[in-house]
């Protein structure tokens, strides 16, 4: 029987007799139960006799253990006594020997001073040989043997060590300033060498004269004098040259580059030799006689044409482009221990490099101006006997400016990118007044031949020359301004990358601080063309003028017919029906309806018929409606007439598509009241 059941906390007892029940299978039950019985009682006996026991050991146990506790406390007291005689014994042996530390402490620094002074007296011995050795090596000349130069160095090397030491002693200020005269001395003596050797690039002769400066503590010298070196060197070529020009320069810069980077780094052993190549560029180009500028100013003054002028350019910044794509690849080429350059350095560069550009830019809107009023140039517009013709022309003029534009904008962008727009924007504007001085000097012959018309009392109307002429150049203007709008959309979406290298940012490199703020200006504010706009609004107005004119010449007589009154008694009383629209209503009509095919020959796609007949109809029943109430004394035929010519005018506007004004209708309605109370009268 398993025991734990009976131990564990969730024990039930009547699930286990049913259980211990239920397994009993076909066994009696009373004797099962007794057996089960006497099984326990067994258990229960085992039990106790197992706890009696457990109980007796544990008693007998308990005072051995109580004893050895005792003693345990009794040795930790003894413990406890020694380790406080110990820590007393300790203290005492420290204050003992507290004194012998401090004895040994100022006898070794005593020592100290008196090993510094002997090594002091040594180097002031020391360094007063190597002074008047240097004194007479000095006085004696510079010796250029390589053996001698090294036993220089190490004679140089040896004082400034020798004055390191000697920092202490109370004569170093003036140690150190004999040392910085004789070093003075020295470099005066063997700069000029140094610059020869530099200048024939002989390695050896370099690299000895280095040792003896970082002896002296100033290889910077060296880096100067190579400089000095190699950019009169460069300059001498430059000088030496047939012909002078950027792209000569820049290849010659350019294949000079790497080889000036090995020598710093190989010979000079510079750890800038980056920064110091970028340095002998910068000052070299800021002191080239000629200066690449006047060189390119001279070149440009030699071109006979616009065109030429442009293409000198655009090859000049191809020029500057290889010389940056050159110093670029420099910059970016993988190195060991890869510097860091100062990005005054690079712009400073940028700058010297593009400064024949700088100067040139502004030359670019000229001659853009030039090449762009060339096209306005054209034989037809000296032919001013044909209004239609020259109109035409003109706005032949305005669809062919889109291409002329953005040529213009793509050369401009290969000059100079983005920082050309504040001299590209002022050659569009030039070139968009001249045409607009244009249009204004065509619209004012056509206005003026209409007015001639006009007061001579002929007619002008959609048959006339003039209406065509002026429809073309309003079309010519609304085609500019079109043009304008899409150039200016496609500009402005043509953006410089947000991230960009030092020396593409053209805008910084090559544009001067007020030039900048122009460009940000026209970026973010176009130019308006208040005059173009409004001489669209002036030919607009003068176009639908010419064309209304004919119905104007006929409504002004309309006051003064002798149809609307003294008509005799019995032609007032004819019929309705048989009275006829008259004669100057019937023309009006006619013309209106001669519109739409004469209007679809001079019309374009944006310039719907509907929009032109909409509005001559509109304005014919206004004017008709106005001169009709400038009538007086009309009698009862003549109001039988004049709504008979309504009626006329109605149908001839509704069969255009339109409707006739609210003004005619109610002065019709008005009419049509008064008619019947006349009758009466009568």
């Amino acid at each position: 029987m398993d025991l734990k059941t009976f131990s564990e906390e969730d024990f039930n007892p009547k699930k286990w007799i049913n259980k211990a029940w239920s397994s009993s299978g076909n066994q009696d039950k009373e004797v099962f139960v007794a057996n089960t019985v006497t099984r326990l009682q067994l258990y229960m006996k085992q039990l106790t006799n197992s706890l009696d026991e457990t109980t007796t050991q544990i008693v007998t146990s308990v005072p051995r253990i109580l004893q050895a506790a005792s003693a345990l406390q009794v040795d930790g007291a003894l413990l406890q006594q020694r380790l406080d005689s110990l820590e007393k014994k300790l203290q005492g042996v420290e204050q003992q020997t507290g004194n012998s530390i401090e004895s040994l402490q100022r006898i070794d620094r005593l020592k100290s001073r008196l090993e510094t002074a002997a090594s002091a007296l040594r180097e002031a011995d020391k360094w007063a040989a190597l002074a008047t050795a240097l004194e007479e090596v000095l006085e004696a000349g510079v010796p250029t043997q390589r053996d001698k130069l090294a036993e220089l160095s190490e004679q140089v090397a040896a004082m400034t060590a020798s004055l390191e030491v000697l920092s202490e002693a109370p004569d170093y200020d003036n140690k150190r300033i004999q040392l910085e005269t004789l070093y003075n001395r020295l470099e005066a003596a063997v700069t000029p060498p140094l610059i020869e050797a530099l200048t024939r690039m002989d390695a050896e002769s370099t690299s000895t004269y280095l040792a003896l400066f970082r002896g002296m503590g100033r290889a910077v010298s060296v880096c100067r004098c190579w400089r000095r070196a190699a950019a009169a060197r460069l300059a001498n070529r430059w000088r030496a040259l047939d012909s002078h020009s950027v792209g000569a320069l820049s290849r010659m810069l350019a294949g000079e580059a790497n080889k000036q980077v090995d020598w710093l780094t190989n010979v000079l052993k510079s750890d800038t030799p980056i920064a110091e190549l970028l340095r002998l560029y910068t000052d070299l180009l800021l002191s080239l006689e000629p200066t690449p500028t006047l060189v390119v100013s001279a070149n440009l003054k030699l071109c006979s044409t616009p065109q030429e002028g442009m293409v000198l350019l655009t090859d000049l910044k191809g020029d500057i482009d290889e010389f940056i794509s050159c110093i670029r690849g420099i910059i970016d080429a993988p190195r060991q221990n890869k510097e860091t350059l100062l990005p005054a350095t690079i712009r400073e560069l940028g700058r010297a490099t593009y400064a024949p550009l700088r100067e040139l830019l502004p030359k670019y809107t000229e001659l853009q101006t030039r090449l762009l009023l060339d096209h306005l140039e054209d034989p037809q517009l000296l032919q001013t006997d044909n209004l239609v013709e020259h109109s035409r022309t003109i706005l032949s003029l305005a669809e062919r400016s889109e291409g002329w534009l953005e040529s213009a904008y793509n050369r401009a962008k290969k000059i100079a990118g983005l920082a050309a727009y504040p001299f590209y924007v002022p050659a569009v504007e030039n070139f968009i007044q001249s045409l607009t001085s244009v249009i204004f000097a065509h619209h004012r012959r056509i206005d003026a031949m209409f007015r001639a018309t006009v007061s001579s009392g002929r007619a002008a109307g959609v048959l006339s020359a003039m209406f065509p002429a002026a429809l073309l150049l309003e079309s010519a203007v609304a085609v500019l301004l079109d043009t304008a709008a899409a150039r200016r959309k496609i500009e402005l979406e043509d953006e410089e990358p947000a991230e960009q290298h030092q020396l593409s940012d053209l805008a910084a490199l090559v544009l001067e601080a007020d030039s900048r703020q122009q460009l940000a200006r026209l970026r973010a504010q176009p130019p308006a063309f208040a005059d173009l706009w409004r001489a669209k609004d002036q030919l607009r107005a003068l176009a639908r003028a010419i064309l209304r004119n004919p119905i104007d010449v006929i409504l002004d007589e309309i006051p003064q017919l002798p149809v609307w009154n003294n008509n005799d008694a019995l032609s007032t009383d004819l019929p309705d029906f048989a009275i006829s629209p008259q004669e100057y209503i019937t023309k009006i009509g006619q013309y209106l309806m001669t519109l739409p095919h004469h209007l679809e020959m001079h019309l374009t796609e944006k310039q719907a018929p509907w929009q032109f007949l909409a509005e001559i109809c509109t304005h014919t029943c206004d004017i008709y409606a106005e001169k009709l109430l400038n009538i007086r004394n009309m009698d009862a035929l003549g109001t039988k007439r004049c709504l008979t010519d309504i009626v006329y005018l109605s149908s001839v506007v509704e069969d255009l598509g339109s409707s006739i004004t609210p003004s005619l209708k109610n002065l019709e309605k008005s009419l049509r009241a008064a008619t019947p109370a006349q009758n009466e009268g009568a």
